[in-house]
């Protein structure tokens, strides 16, 4: 009788199909998709910004039916430089102005290669040892470069909103679940909608949060705050969270940290900064004295994918009490039992398990280019934020705000009998010109009810 090994079909690897081309064709593969994003990192300022367009016109482009047969992958290359490349707005073209900007950089990108190229998994430590130190080392650059608390202990995140949101958890396993009933958080009108999403997302009741009021320079007014506090005591509730900015998508504008630091140690709430778009800034000296009290954060957001020049999908949170960032998202499974649980485990300190290896492009970044050229590139951009408003207000026909970090906000001079709507029609025209004619792209944002154009300068 034959066994069942005999019986067996013996397989090959001569008989099995690959999803991988041989080692020849890969290479030759990699070098011409090498070639041409040079060409497109190159030709950049030739090309335009962004267009308009809806989901049908730009499914003519790019749909086509689901694949039952497959094609060439050189195909799928021209796919998508002929087609896709020519119709996406470049958040990393030189004059993408809207917005805040995510303006990558070479360095940035050969990281992402190495990451998508080697595939780390960096969500626990026996996944991912040495990626997991590498990322360690580079959270602990980043707390050397922006003098920040060197007791305190972070992760890299897909971006702002989720790191905002890790600060709010961490905030709540320090102060228990029952701050989603009675905790009240507050946030600037000038805050980032993350952090009311995340808010809600982890269960804080929607009435409990607070939209506190802003200065002229559209700062948190401290003054408001203290009121609003000490009214939310009076009603029973439990202040606990103050969310400020290092810097504003609006404005730039920079909330004035060490009172609001003393006010929240005094009160006991939870002081979080949310330095997305700004923080990296704080390794220009004179930035940094802006952001006196930045170190004192209970937690900190920050944006490698803005002012670190790197690719898109990159944030980071920091917490100054680690144990309250493990308490939060730390989890157990009979599947994570082989894992040593006295190393650094990441998916212990976020919401993710699988975890690519977002700091590979930072740690590219920061090694490659060093803290000298990164602040002299973001001096630069600040710089050419101050030559644009000072090029606008010379025109003539606008009204200009001060510069803050690199962000330009202005309107159209209101002419005589015109009203705000015909004004603001106006300014939300100029956007919508220079958007068509692709050369530039602005966006628009409300100010204390005002329409206004916003120029936000962020490229190397």
């Amino acid at each position: 009788m034959e066994t069942e090994s005999t019986n067996r079909q013996q397989i090959t690897s001569d008989d099995r199909s690959s999803l991988d081309p041989d080692a020849q064709t890969m290479r030759r593969l990699g070098y011409e998709v090498v070639d041409r994003i040079v060409d497109h990192l190159t030709t950049l300022a030739d090309q335009r910004v962004a267009r308009r367009g809806n989901r049908q016109d730009f499914a003519a482009m790019v749909d086509e039916p689901a694949p039952l047969q497959g094609t060439e992958i050189e195909d799928c290359v021209d796919f998508f430089f002929d087609r896709v490349v020519p119709l996406m707005t470049r958040v990393n073209h030189p004059r993408f102005h809207a917005y805040i900007p995510c303006p990558s950089s070479f360095s940035g990108t050969v990281g992402l290669m190495l990451a998508a190229g080697t595939n780390p998994f960096v969500g626990s430590w026996l996944g991912g040892a040495t990626v997991a130190s590498l990322e360690l080392t580079v959270l602990r650059w980043i707390k050397e470069l922006l003098q920040l608390n060197p007791h305190s202990e972070g992760v890299f995140t897909s971006g702002g909103s989720v790191a905002n949101l890790i600060g709010i958890a961490a905030a709540r396993a320090k102060f228990g679940r029952q701050m989603l009933d009675d905790g009240v958080i507050y946030v600037s009108t000038q805050g980032h909608g993350s952090i009311e999403k995340s808010a809600l997302v982890l269960g804080f009741q929607p009435d409990n949060i607070r939209a506190v009021a802003t200065d002229s320079n559209f700062r948190i007014d401290s003054s408001n705050l203290a009121q609003t506090i000490a009214a939310d005591r009076k009603r029973g509730l439990v202040p606990f969270f103050l969310a400020a900015n290092a810097g504003t998508t609006n404005t730039g504008a920079i909330d004035d940290l060490n009172p609001l630091a003393e006010l929240c140690l005094e009160a006991g709430i939870w002081f979080h900064v949310d330095a997305a778009y700004g923080g990296f800034a704080a390794m220009v000296p004179e930035v940094r004295q802006q952001m006196a009290g930045l170190e004192r954060a209970d937690s900190l957001t920050l944006d490698p994918h803005k002012w670190l020049y790197c690719p898109m999908g990159i944030g980071c949170a920091f917490v100054r009490e680690p144990e309250f960032l493990q308490a939060a998202f730390s989890t157990e499974g009979h599947y994570l039992k082989d894992l040593p649980r006295d190393e650094v485990n990441f998916f212990d300190r976020g919401p993710e398990l699988s975890r690519p290896a977002r700091v590979l492009p930072v740690w590219m970044l920061l090694r490659s280019a060093g803290r000298d050229a990164l602040v002299d590139q973001i001096r630069a951009d600040i710089e050419l934020a101050q030559l644009a408003a000072d090029l606008l207000a010379q025109d003539g026909r606008f009204d200009v705000q001060p510069v803050q970090l690199s962000i330009v906000t202005f309107r159209h001079h209101a002419r005589q009998g015109e009203t705000e709507a015909q004004r603001a029609t106006r300014d939300d025209a100029l956007m919508e010109a220079t958007l068509q004619d692709g050369e530039l792209m602005l966006s628009t944002t409300t100010l204390n009810g005002i329409n206004t154009l916003r120029l936000v300068v962020m490229n190397h």
